[in-house]
């Protein structure tokens, strides 16, 4: 809006950048003097006297040849709806570095809308839920580091009372030679027992000691198995013959239900002490 003041040659614009505005936006008023000339004039800054206006800032304008003040631009925000007039507003013009008269300003008319009235539909929108909100004291963070020091301690406490493992060298000082450990196999044999587990014991101690004094796996072996294997026995011929016929009787007992005597079972027990004499 640009105001001429004839008399003195003076021509004031005076406009702002838009005429309609959201609440909230920015609109900015500027006011400059055109035809300057020598003068020099004063633009007093603005403050707030309307809660439903605010200015927010302000800018001078200056000439580019004598770079003195020649305008002022204002930014404006308006906090309601409906229509608005600028604020009251005057240039003060200088004569000697004082004032020597005031210049005011038409006032200019906005309006502000609602973004309501731009949307296909203004009615109330639906209502949104609570939104979850963190607490103050992080309960769970807390009882997680608590829980983990707990288990931390534990393992420690542990850690510290565990058995360490104490291991014995073996005395075989005390151990029996084969000869004394099938001896004292054979006294403790019971009579009483059936006639299968009698003989599968006479069988495991005459296998057991050729095993400990030859090392040949007879324990591991099958009687036919150590029939075949006649070389590899180093002692007498007679000797394995009797061991072989004597492990074919008990094979009889122990896989083929025959049911010895009292008095045989006497005679193999005695009979397997003597081989275990001679061989």
């Amino acid at each position: 809006m640009p105001v001429i003041l004839f008399c003195k040659s003076l021509t004031v614009d005076s406009n702002l950048d838009k005429e309609t505005a959201y609440i909230g936006d920015i609109i900015k008023w500027t006011i400059e003097v055109k035809n300057y000339g020598e003068r020099k004039y004063n633009f007093p800054i603005l403050f707030d006297e309307d809660e439903l206006i605010s200015v927010n800032n302000h800018q001078i304008i200056f000439s580019e040849v004598h770079q003195d003040p020649t305008g002022i631009e204002f930014e404006l925000t308006a906090w309601d709806t409906g229509k608005f007039m600028t604020p009251s507003y005057s240039i003060e013009i200088m004569k000697d570095d004082l004032v020597d008269y005031n210049f005011k300003l038409d006032p200019i008319e906005f309006e502000i809308i609602s973004i309501l009235n731009t949307l296909e539909q203004a009615d109330f929108r639906d209502i949104k839920g609570p939104v979850p909100v963190k607490n103050i004291f992080p309960f769970k963070e807390i009882a997680y580091c608590l829980l983990l020091l707990l288990l931390g301690a534990v393992i420690i406490l542990i850690w510290r009372n565990k058995v360490e493992p104490k291991y014995e060298k073996i005395n075989y000082d005390f151990l029996e030679s084969p000869i004394d450990r099938a001896s004292r196999r054979l006294m403790e044999i019971d009579s009483s027992i059936l006639a299968k587990e009698y003989y599968s014991i006479l069988s495991h101690v005459l296998r057991e000691y050729i095993e400990t004094k030859y090392y040949i796996r007879t324990l591991e072996m099958t009687t036919e198995e150590i029939e075949n294997a006649f070389e590899i026995f180093q002692f007498d011929e007679q000797y394995l013959i009797q061991v072989i016929n004597f492990l074919k009787e008990s094979d009889k007992v122990k896989y083929a239900r025959e049911i010895p005597n009292p008095d045989k079972m006497v005679m193999d027990k005695d009979k397997i002490q003597d081989l275990i004499n001679s061989i």
